[in-house]
């Protein structure tokens, strides 16, 4: 699978648990989810960083734009874990999380990865398969960077 399009597919997972998020108002159920949808954002951020960043950084003058979204993202993050799942911060914060990562997704799927296609078919292969692997040495680890 080529880089982009596993990247995609993580944009779209993350999509769904917001979904599922804001469909539910019991707030351990909240907060269960919002922790998922952070973990996969950290697994996710952590790869790219490591592995899909530093090879596109020659095809793309995006890509300090897209380091600083993610550290954006995380600083808001730690904001919104501080507060209870019930209360109008945590809704609030989660919203800007959204709102946020959603601005973020456009940027990149519309701009990085149109820039990204110039290393070609095989490269975006190998890519995703680095991606892929780093992803799961990641997940097993369950270790946070933010």
């Amino acid at each position: 699978m080529r880089a982009t399009e596993l990247l995609a597919r993580d944009h779209r997972t993350v999509r769904d648990l917001f979904l599922q998020l804001e469909r539910t108002d019991d707030g351990a159920a909240r907060q269960d989810l919002f922790d998922r949808i952070v973990d996969e954002l950290d697994v996710h951020a952590r790869a790219e960083e490591e592995v899909f960043y530093p090879a596109v950084r020659t095809a793309s003058r995006r890509i300090d734009d897209a380091e600083a979204g993610h550290q954006h993202l995380r600083a808001v993050i730690a904001e919104v874990q501080g507060h209870e799942p019930g209360s109008p911060e945590f809704g609030a914060g989660v919203r800007l999380v959204k709102r946020i990562l959603f601005a973020h997704v456009m940027e990149e799927e519309s701009g990085v990865f149109l820039d990204a296609e110039r290393l070609g078919t095989p490269e975006l292969e190998r890519l995703g398969a680095a991606l892929a692997e780093r992803k799961e040495t990641l997940s097993r680890s369950g270790r946070r960077a933010a």
